[in-house]
């Protein structure tokens, strides 16, 4: 596959155009020298943890493009020659800072934000949104079902509906950080180095029905049936440990024939472990299950579901039958889900003037300035609210009598701004996943109550916002020279 270089729409690319031309000057000045400030925030998500920074980096480090698409992009109806001349450049005037990667983030947060000049800066929108909205969608969503399944074992199943191995092991990746245990997929677990899981699907049982040729017969001579064999010829080849799937035929079946299977010999009985349901109303079954496992005297096997299973589903089957050992999770991972991180890129200042982007749609008017999220902390270690205000933010007194403390969360990390010539930029430091995972654990216990964790705009920011909002919505012209009809009732 070829690599990616037009990493942006027609319109960055326009504007980038525009702001490099005689009718794009500003006080005598280009606007595409001007400085500007992008932040990066994600709005559909109640929390979850900054994850993408390397994928950012590498987006970073691959900016400048082939002479084919300088070719291309000089040709287009809108002769976009400037633009081509500066893609083929090696400069990378920019600043960025970022939150620790694993940072846990609440919706319309700043996680991220760039600062260079307004031309180029623009055009980093694409690279800024395809390095976190993925991840942060999967690892927040890992998240969430973590908290609901609480020390339960949660794997990731996803691999076959990911839709192509390489996304399949993004997502192993960012759902291990975000809280879950291991992954079915075998590419994933060898370069992520984590726990690999698995043991057979239905069509093994399947295969099996050719061994009614040739039928098997228990001690009093009476036909086995070939699902009992399958089970006992498997827990046979697996003696350290197995888990078997119950419900290929019917669950009714599938649990006489394990329970047949591990009694059939003290070998097979050490060798089972699980059970994993994969049908039906998973709450009764694994109520069913659990009451004949115990009344077989299979007290230590453990049940795992699986099928379609979400967060709320998770949370049901954990309220009502607490002893389920863990959860398979797969469709409703990242092929099926209700929605996106939303990762949005905006500007907040131009040339040190804050700006905003108004709207009549609650949730997408922006926030103006270079802003910094603040963490405040109580006495007890706990964190109690954000702030998002600005680096010379400072706590009232009424805010003092709340918490003890607060720190920044976005730090300087990659670049430094309107260096003209390359750099060979110094690369951060990407913590492991490992490091990641335990970040977020930690994380995790300094809330108290994470579904329900304030965040507030600074007085100061909440200011810019009506001010800004005056301003740019104030016009002397009024509606001279328009002809006005009335607005849809």
């Amino acid at each position: 596959m070829l690599e990616a270089q037009l990493i942006f729409d027609r319109y960055h690319a326009t504007m980038d155009q525009f702001a490099s031309g005689e009718h794009a000057l500003i006080g005598g000045k280009p606007l595409a020298d001007l400085p500007a400030t992008f932040y990066v925030s994600q709005r559909k998500l109640s929390f979850a943890p900054c994850v993408g920074h390397e994928r950012l980096l590498e987006g970073l480090m691959r900016r400048n493009i082939d002479v084919p698409r300088a070719r291309f992009l000089r040709e287009d109806k809108a002769g976009l020659s400037r633009t081509a001349e500066r893609l083929a450049s090696t400069s990378n005037p920019f600043l960025i800072r970022c939150v620790k990667p694993g940072t846990i983030m609440f919706a319309r947060e700043p996680f991220a934000d760039i600062t260079g000049p307004f031309a180029e800066t623009q055009m980093m929108e694409v690279r800024f949104e395809h390095a976190f909205d993925e991840p942060m969608t999967v690892a927040g969503r890992a998240l969430a079902i973590r908290l609901d399944a609480g020390e339960r074992w949660i794997s990731d199943f996803s691999l076959r509906r990911d839709g192509s191995l390489g996304r399949a092991v993004d997502i192993a990746k960012y759902s291990y950080i975000g809280g879950f245990d291991d992954t079915s997929n075998m590419e994933a677990a060898f370069l992520l180095d984590i726990n690999a899981v698995g043991t057979m699907a239905h069509y093994l049982v399947q295969a099996f029905l050719v061994s009614s040729r040739y039928p098997q017969r228990s001690e009093k001579g009476v036909r086995k049936h070939f699902q009992q064999a399958c089970f006992e010829q498997w827990l046979d080849a697996h003696p350290k440990g197995t888990t078997l799937l119950l419900d290929t035929i019917t669950l009714r079946l599938g649990v006489i024939h394990t329970i047949r299977a591990a009694k059939s010999s003290e070998g097979r009985r050490g060798a089972l472990r699980a059970v994993r349901i994969d049908s039906g109303n998973l709450i009764k079954n694994a109520l069913w299950v659990r009451a004949m496992l115990d009344a077989n005297a299979l007290e230590d096997v453990k049940i795992i579901l699986t099928s379609d299973l979400d967060r709320n589903l998770i949370a049901e089957i954990v309220k009502r039958c607490p002893a389920v050992y863990g959860f398979g999770v797969g469709t409703k991972l990242a092929a099926e889900v209700e929605n996106v991180a939303g990762v949005i890129f905006k500007l907040s200042q131009i040339d040190d003037l804050p700006t905003l982007k108004c709207s009549e749609t609650p949730g997408k008017e922006t926030l103006p300035g270079r802003l910094q999220v603040w963490r405040c902390i109580d006495h007890e270690g706990f964190f109690v609210k954000d702030v998002i205000g600005t680096d010379g933010w400072a706590a009232s007194e009424q805010d003092r009598k709340e918490f003890s403390s607060a720190f920044p969360l976005l730090q300087p990390w990659w670049g430094n701004a309107f260096k003209t010539d390359f750099l060979p930029y110094e690369q951060p430091r990407m913590p492991t996943i490992q490091e990641q995972r335990v970040f977020v654990q930690q994380q995790v216990k300094r809330f108290r109550d994470i579904h329900n964790y304030p965040v507030e705009l600074s007085s100061l920011t909440k200011e810019r916002i009506r001010y800004l909002t005056e301003m740019m919505t104030r016009d002397e012209m009024g509606e001279s020279g328009v002809v006005m009809v009335d607005y849809p009732s």
